[in-house]
């Protein structure tokens, strides 16, 4: 059952959100358009136009936490990768000083057996923002054999 209401025209209606940025899909936006314009001087006991538009405003409000914390995790991530590279480039850098100083004192063989037996470290990797490889697509070889004469094929 629903009871209509005196509801004065709503000509303070929330300001147009983009549609291709708006967290609201399309279908809901349609229903609340409706409430605000035809059905705007109706209400349902937990259903009407400023109650829609509130529950819209606070699934944007949500949207912008989240796209919030993804930006601070994109961040997070780019500094914890840039800091693996770090500490990558130094423990080769210190694999690399322990070999030569294993290397130069002959009762060390423990320490040149503990370094054979490491894996190095692998670098980070870093992939594209696109997918796709950058630059010049290679050269394609075209095979000598499609340049070279037969002898019978020779003029005279």
């Amino acid at each position: 059952m629903f009871m209509p209401t005196l509801m004065p025209s709503l000509s303070l209606v929330a300001p147009a959100v983009s549609s291709e940025n708006d967290a609201v899909p399309v279908e809901i936006r349609a229903v609340i358009d409706l409430f605000t314009t035809h059905l705007a001087k109706v209400a349902f006991p937990d259903v009407d136009a400023a109650s829609l538009r509130k529950l819209a405003d606070d699934l944007r409000a949500a949207a912008k936490q989240v796209a919030v914390a993804r930006d601070a995790l994109a961040a997070a991530s780019a500094a914890m990768d840039a800091r693996l590279a770090t500490l990558t480039e130094a423990a080769s850098r210190a694999v690399a000083y322990a070999r030569i100083y294993g290397e130069a004192q002959a009762d060390r063989h423990a320490i040149i057996a503990a370094l054979d037996n490491l894996e190095p470290p692998a670098a980070p990797s870093q992939p594209s923002a696109s997918g796709k490889r950058r630059g010049r697509p290679p050269k394609k070889r075209e095979s000598a054999e499609l340049f070279d004469v037969a002898p019978s094929e020779v003029p005279a």
